[in-house]
């Protein structure tokens, strides 16, 4: 706390300041309440970030819910049709139903085979789109196995599919 010295002799103003990310708290007044009203505020805020954090959490999918199944849920949750998402949403809702559903990691095989049984356009190249997920840090190249590539969806992508393919604070 910083205190501010008036020119009258009068009891010193305090004042505090927090700054994180794009939040700014400032408190000014005499000791006592910039110390009850800032811990409250704290408190708060830093409520919130811990009810924020569980929201992320993913929700468990009904068991023996098939694929196709999910991407109906998913277009209708998102409003969007299933054939509208770019070719690398496609990819990610591939790999978060085999996370979420299968508890597994998922290949070019995987890719292949879900995109027909659901009869999903516009995954022609999937090695293009899984660069692009790499890169923005949501899944992972975690090895080889039988000779096909094994990819890991990370934390930021199961978050990444559960904001409906927006951003948030959390993955920053």
């Amino acid at each position: 706390m910083i205190p501010d010295l008036n020119a009258q002799g009068e009891e010193p103003e305090y004042g505090v300041r927090v700054k994180r990310r794009d939040v700014e708290v400032e408190v000014w007044g005499s000791r006592e309440f910039v110390e009850t009203t800032f811990e409250r505020l704290r408190s708060e805020f830093l409520q919130e970030r811990v009810e924020a954090a569980r929201k992320i959490e993913p929700e468990p999918l009904p068991q023996g819910i098939t694929f196709t199944e999910f991407l109906a849920e998913e277009a209708k949750r998102i409003g969007r049709e299933p054939d509208m998402l770019k070719g690398y949403e496609k990819i990610l809702l591939i790999g978060y139903y085999l996370y979420m559903v299968e508890k597994r990691d998922f290949t070019y095989e995987d890719i292949e085979k879900l995109k027909e049984e659901a009869r999903l356009s516009g995954l022609e190249n999937p090695r293009q789109y899984m660069s692009i997920l790499i890169k923005r840090g949501l899944v992972s190249e975690t090895g080889v196995e039988a000779g096909k590539k094994v990819f890991k969806m990370l934390r930021r992508g199961l978050q990444y599919v559960e904001n409906g393919f927006r951003e948030s604070e959390a993955q920053t």
